[in-house]
């Protein structure tokens, strides 16, 4: 597995914020949600600490995050990149998700 798909507190920060974002919430609201000051929840945004297990689960739960991405054995892992893929493809109706998948077929 690349460095960059790797579970660190840059690719924690990245995936929050990816969600927090297509949920169309503020940092504030997230940090008053999961009981973090707004400046301690931008810390765990911009990646400079790993958030303790008792906090990623409280902002994965509120966020709706799907943390089975941070599979811990070998198989299945997902990277932050493909998890922000496939979250952006759920917004999208069918018939766009089909034009996607011919198109990424036609790159392979």
């Amino acid at each position: 597995m690349a460095n960059s798909e790797r579970l660190n507190s840059k690719n924690i920060g990245n995936l929050i914020r990816s969600k927090r974002k297509e949920l169309g919430m503020t940092q504030t609201q997230v940090a008053e949600i999961v009981g973090l000051t707004m400046q301690h929840y931008s810390r765990l945004e911009r990646g400079e600490y790993i958030p303790s297990l008792q906090t990623f689960i409280n902002i994965a739960e509120n966020l709706k995050l799907d943390v089975n991405i941070f599979d811990v054995s070998q198989k299945n892992k997902i990277s932050t990149t493909m998890y922000e893929i496939l979250s952006l493809l759920k917004r999208l109706s069918t018939t766009k998700q089909k034009a996607v998948l011919s198109f990424l077929k036609t790159m392979a």
